[in-house]
């Protein structure tokens, strides 16, 4: 049996890196960053690389994902795997709230939302994952909502336009749709 599990994953290890080979010169560099990592994924798991603002494509994997209704296989969270010193790492985790809020991704970093909140994560030089931007919307007893977001070191409260026009780059940014294998590489939102 194990001779015949090593075998097969021997084979879709070849299948992947020729698939995403054949995608193009990005596609070729993402299998010989992830291939072998890719390989490794249990049955369940499935994975996209996702274009952000670090200097290589970030890997992300989940092993519960969601069809949005808009073509995606969505997810709220996954493990966000770096090349960090000549090896692949998880580097992090990253979970929204609710299957109206997936994980989504644009060139400055990788977003998670609920519906008062929203956080940006970004893969720093060093390969950690980083929270570069939060914003909260809460409220008291009476229904007064207060808005506050936190970048780097400070936070600070800002206006309820300022929270509306921070939330809407979540809302601009890309859905990540998770995919199985090399058959579903095209679809991993590289």
């Amino acid at each position: 049996m194990y001779k015949t599990k090593k075998i097969i994953s021997c084979f879709a290890l070849c299948v992947l890196i020729f698939s995403l080979c054949a995608c193009g010169e990005k596609s070729s560099d993402n299998a010989a960053i992830y291939g072998e990592t890719i390989a490794g994924l249990e049955d369940n798991e499935l994975f996209a690389i996702v274009d952000t603002n670090a200097s290589s494509p970030v890997l992300l994997v989940t092993s519960q994902v969601y069809d949005d209704r808009l073509g995606n296989q969505a997810a709220l969270n996954c493990e966000v795997y770096y090349l960090v010193d000549k090896e692949v790492k998880n580097v992090g985790t990253i979970e929204s709230m609710g299957t109206a809020y997936p994980i989504s991704y644009d060139e400055t970093g990788i977003y998670a939302a609920s519906g008062h909140a929203m956080q940006r994560f970004e893969i720093e030089e060093s390969g950690a994952l980083k929270l570069a931007e939060s914003i909260l919307e809460q409220s008291d007893e009476s229904g007064n909502a207060t808005y506050t977001m936190e970048k780097g070191d400070e936070t600070k409260t800002i206006t309820e336009e300022e929270y509306y026009t921070t939330f809407e780059k979540y809302s601009d940014a890309t859905i990540v749709s998770f995919s199985y294998g090399a058959s579903d590489a095209g679809n991993s939102g590289a």
